[in-house]
């Protein structure tokens, strides 16, 4: 049988306790930086939605408080109304006061063939100049754009 001193014990109980401390310690760090990432990862990735939203919607805002011609207006429904469902209401209000609503493709090809017609009471007149007006919900989102003619 081995005999060993009580120094060469206490020494091996000291290393053998600061193992599993540097162990706990390296544990809790990990822990603390898997957290962290996620967090980060949350912020970057809300970030982007935000970002992605502000791509999307800028080519909708540069309409809001400008004076375009009808002829852009109808091209600006074509645009957002042909290719997909509309995410928001599109209003023209003509000079005589007529107020006409396109919330989807079937609507914006009715004043679109209205336009071309001679003799028609279209509510857009190709010639004409209107105010385009962008309005959002609460949550930022675009619900109605407006384009009003003006004299």
């Amino acid at each position: 049988m081995i005999r060993r001193n009580r120094f060469e014990i206490v020494g091996q109980s000291l290393v053998f306790a600061a193992g599993v401390i540097i162990a706990v310690v390296f544990v809790s760090i990990m822990i603390i930086e898997f957290e962290n990432s996620r967090r980060l990862s949350d912020a970057v990735n809300e970030n982007m939605i935000e970002m992605t939203a502000a791509v999307r919607d800028s080519g909708v805002l540069m309409y809001d408080g400008i004076r375009v011609l009808g002829a852009d207006v109808l091209n600006f429904g074509k645009k957002h109304f042909y290719s997909s469902e509309g995410e928001f209401v599109l209003q023209i209000t003509s000079d005589s006061g007529r107020t006409v609503s396109v919330a989807d493709k079937h609507d914006m090809e009715e004043i679109v063939a209205q336009s071309g017609a001679e003799g028609s009471r279209s509510p857009v007149d190709p010639s004409g100049e209107y105010l385009g007006k962008v309005i959002k919900n609460d949550n930022g989102i675009i619900t109605l754009v407006s384009f009003t003619q003006v004299q």
